[in-house]
């Protein structure tokens, strides 16, 4: 059973500590421990509840670095692509993407016809051990009709056609990245969340000492290892600035997706150009206009992504009606079909990642690569600072990281495994089969580990909320084995529940009701954890 205790992951010296546990820092906590390190993952708050939280959810193989003739970063991203479609087949899609060509240049149908091509050349192993129901086909082109069945009413002039090409759709980014800290435990990590760094200090022997401090208790406890590594995105400054230059301050951008309830587009995610001009500057061939994404996705359309410079504390990032309602502006002006209202936006996805430079016409440039360097001053030479600016290539820094440690750590025996406790054996019975779809479906191989909670409960009173199809059995298994700690964890990062929009203040008060019996909450606590919940749609209608 996988539990969360940290009294246990400081009692030994590690080989590896991982601070954060996002897209980067889990990725990078299994691939260590999957190659034999002692390792533990501590996250300040949840398991991917920041940035990698809120990402436009395409896994992509990186057709767009094509205009950047970038082919190695291109199979980074196919190989990453392909590793987290197999780690978790039952959280991803293929998904259909299509973009209008227009004219003869950059934007016409022989030039994306040769783009098509080399793209599947270079992604020639996209698929390879994949199950047969997501592998991804090759691109093609389709006809202007064909387009303008999917995109009604598009700007016509001298359109010619689209070109679609495939990638992977998450249907829930939070799982994905939950995959990977439990994977980790199977291979003998430790992980916790509501575990925050507090001070990182160089002791005796190539050893560091790190102060957690358990955010959940209060206590304090010290941990031993011999390489830190930071991967906190855009906390890692505030985490690391005891060794940390004065001339490396990181500029950052938000970056903000919304998420409508009108399904624009059903079969396809639509790109569109916007209407402000944009120029990357790294591109080798040049496009004018930064892309839009209409994206289908649980039933909604998620719409993305605009950058904005942001100067904020990430403690206390905030998006404000106003920056909502200019994306909504801007949709329509990119797309006036759409006819889109405030009212119609039932999420939203806002992170901060790693900004290169803003000119005067307030166009952002973004950094295009994810990095790691090692703090090689002051004694902090085996402690690594992650910058992670993707959340499709973070197994690739992962992989780095890990031949880096090999070149510096002798492994020892001894490591405690746990391969495949997640695959424990289980038989669904009659009674059982009707919610054996729900739960595989949201759970994959995980679900059998939720029968023993389900014998457990009457089969009249089996619902949390049979609308929303939630089982008090899966609750319980999140809670005993999966670190849930609070209503937000289920709400938005193990369930999929709220993450398209608010479930609505009856069922987080029932939800809320079963969570606090089995761990104690008094009427207060549980209404701080409903008012948390609905706080995060704030400033949303609903």
């Amino acid at each position: 059973m996988i539990t969360r205790n940290l009294t246990k992951l400081s009692a030994d010296i590690l080989d590896v500590l991982v601070i954060g546990g996002g897209a980067h820092g889990a990725t990078i906590a299994y691939h260590v421990a999957k190659a034999g390190y002692r390792t533990a993952l501590v996250e300040k708050n949840d398991f991917c509840g920041a940035t990698s939280a809120s990402s436009l959810k395409i896994l992509h193989g990186g057709l767009r670095y094509l205009q950047h003739l970038n082919i190695k970063r291109m199979r980074h991203s196919i190989a990453a692509r392909r590793e987290m479609m197999q780690l978790a087949p039952y959280l991803v899609e293929p998904l259909a993407c299509m973009m209008p060509l227009y004219g003869k240049g950059l934007r016409g149908k022989r030039v994306m016809q040769a783009a098509l091509f080399l793209n599947d050349c270079i992604g020639w192993d996209r698929n390879r051990d994949l199950p047969a129901a997501i592998r991804l086909p090759r691109g093609h082109i389709v006809s202007e009709k064909k387009v303008r069945e999917t995109v009604p009413d598009i700007d016509g002039e001298d359109l010619h056609g689209a070109c679609v090409w495939y990638d992977g759709l998450a249907v829930d980014t939070e799982r994905l990245i939950l995959e990977y800290v439990l994977g980790s435990m199977t291979y003998g990590a430790r992980a916790a969340n509501y575990a925050e760094a507090t001070a990182i200090n160089k002791g005796d022997d190539d050893l560091y000492q790190v102060t957690i401090r358990d955010r959940l208790s209060n206590e304090i406890h010290q941990v031993t290892t011999r390489f830190v590594v930071n991967a906190s995105g855009p906390w890692f400054e505030k985490s690391i600035q005891a060794s940390q230059k004065k001339d490396t301050k990181q500029k950052w951008a938000l970056a903000l997706n919304i998420v409508s309830k009108k399904k624009i587009f059903e079969k396809y995610a639509v790109a569109l150009e916007g209407h402000t001009q944009y120029e990357d500057r790294d591109a080798i061939i040049k496009r004018d206009k930064r892309l839009y994404f209409f994206v289908p996705w649980r039933g909604h359309t998620m719409i993305g992504t605009e950058y904005m410079e942001s100067i904020a504390d990430p403690d206390c990032l905030q998006v404000k009606p106003e920056m909502i309602q200019n994306m909504v502006d801007g949709v329509n002006a990119i797309y006036p079909p759409a006819q889109l209202k405030y009212e119609d936006i039932s999420f939203f996805h806002a992170g901060l990642l790693p900004m290169h430079s803003k000119s005067e016409e307030n166009n952002i440039q973004m950094e295009k690569n994810s990095t790691f360097f090692v703090h090689t001053h002051a004694g902090f030479s085996r402690v690594l600072s992650v910058k992670g600016v993707k959340y499709t290539t973070a197994p690739h820094i992962a992989h780095e990281i890990v031949e880096f440690l090999r070149k510096q750590l002798q492994l020892e025996s001894g490591i405690e495994k746990l391969k495949d406790s997640h695959v424990t054996a289980g038989q669904w019975n009659s009674d059982q089969l009707q919610y054996k779809d729900i739960l595989e479906r949201k759970y994959g191989q995980r679900a059998v580990r939720i029968l023993s909670y389900m014998q457990n409960e009457q089969k009249a009173d089996i619902w949390i909320d049979e609308a929303s199809e939630l089982l008090k059995a899966e609750v319980s298994y999140l809670i005993n084995e999966e670190m849930a700690c609070k209503l937000s964890d289920i709400v938005l990062r193990r369930t999929g529940l709220g993450t398209a929009e608010c479930p609505g203040r009856s069922v987080l008060e029932k939800l809320v009701e079963y969570m606090g019996g089995i761990l104690s909450w008094d009427e207060a606590r549980k209404g701080q954890e409903v008012k948390e919940v609905l706080q995060r749609y704030a400033p949303l209608v609903f």
